[in-house]
């Protein structure tokens, strides 16, 4: 089994290049970034078992379902104030400073919209506790709305542990998502975004993942390629050897290789540091926050890529863009910025690029059970 080379320093103080700013650096002859149009961030709203650094915790309500960058609405069902005093646990951030009041909890009146009572997220991963005295609103029809309004990377996110507002209304989102709340997203404006140095990838900000929820993303192709870049390669939480999801290369004659996207070996639990592991097929990229993956597809037209997730697992695996190697023009790929791998990082992408029959399935299975002591 190949050792994994890890890259050098320089590949992590990388740049953001937007491309709709200014000019294009040379375009590669090589390398294209396939497109794709982002999906509403319909997910920004999740009952989640991890907080903003990825700790484990007791099931709540968060915006981390989209990525920090998922913004939106949701709100519960209207209903009549019917106690002296609404008690509910947040937690999250407004910004890295706080005070930009765009993540809140609002009590808002069911007939006008107005705002009665806020609570902006309050600067802390934990839940903290905080009421609202609404003993003057009692027979007032209302509805809890809790807004995600920042689509920066980080420090902005909120969740929502559990809401007493006596009858009707008493949440503990520990039991998941109650009867009657609606997710409203907030359209943003979308700028594709380049990660430039070693291999490049064309990517919309505000897309967590380009992997749906339910059924699956086709991304259609129509060229050969020598080589797929599959940016992304984390789970939010998981336990080594779980599938959270597929790689298809659907070949123009009809014929399909599938690859596993599994935890330890083509996923790693989310964070800056990529797992040491020999049966970790990621290498960094310019964001400390997603590696990516090799395919080496056969020499044959690729019809179409499609991604799945495994609908038995709870946790949504993480791909935000792919890039091919292909000297194909056309409808369904954009040239990318010109940007050359170094020699460690191309001698790693052609000793652990991924193809139907490699690597032997049974001996990375072998090594996971290993590594993570699962023997």
């Amino acid at each position: 089994m190949p050792i994994r080379v890890r890259a050098t320093p320089t590949l992590l103080s990388t740049m953001l290049v937007l491309v709709a700013i200014g000019p294009h650096p040379a375009v590669a002859q090589t390398y294209k970034g396939l497109k794709y149009t982002p999906t509403a961030s319909g997910g920004t709203w999740a009952i989640l078992d991890r907080d903003g650094a990825n700790r484990q915790v007791p099931r709540y309500l968060s915006s981390l379902g989209g990525g920090e960058a998922g913004t939106g609405v949701i709100a519960s069902p209207p209903f009549r104030i019917s106690t002296d005093k609404i008690v509910l646990t947040i937690c999250g951030h407004d910004g890295p400073r706080g005070g930009q009041n765009k993540n809140f909890v609002a009590l808002v009146d069911s007939r006008t919209g107005q705002a009665l009572h806020k609570t902006n997220a309050p600067g802390n991963d934990a839940m903290q506790e905080r009421s609202w005295d609404v003993a003057k609103l009692r027979g007032r029809e209302v509805r809890i709305e809790v807004h995600d309004g920042d689509s920066g990377g980080a420090f902005a996110w909120l969740g929502v542990g559990r809401i007493d507002a006596g009858e009707p209304l008493r949440v503990d989102f520990r039991n998941g998502m109650p009867q009657g709340w609606a997710a409203k997203v907030q359209p943003m404006h979308e700028r594709p975004e380049v990660v430039r140095d070693g291999i490049s990838f064309l990517r919309h900000p505000s897309e967590y993942t380009i992997i749906p929820a339910a059924d699956a993303r086709e991304l259609p192709c129509g060229f050969a390629a020598e080589r797929l870049f599959f940016l992304g390669g984390t789970v939010a939480g998981g336990r080594p050897l779980e599938v959270c999801g597929s790689i298809e290369v659907v070949y123009r004659d009809g014929s399909c290789d599938r690859f596993p996207l599994m935890v330890g070996y083509t996923l790693d639990v989310a964070g800056k540091l990529l797992s040491r592991s020999k049966a970790m097929y990621l290498h960094e990229s310019g964001d400390p926050f997603q590696h990516y993956l090799v395919i080496a597809p056969r020499a044959e037209v690729i019809e179409k890529i499609v991604l799945r997730r495994n609908p038995e697992q709870s946790m949504m695996p993480r791909i935000t863009a792919v890039t091919c190697e292909t000297a194909a023009t056309g409808e369904n790929v954009e040239a990318l910025p010109e940007t050359k791998p170094t020699a460690q990082e191309e001698a790693w992408s052609r000793s652990h690029a991924i193809t139907a029959s490699s690597p032997d399935m049974d001996q990375i299975r072998a090594e996971i059970r290993r590594a993570h002591k699962l023997e």
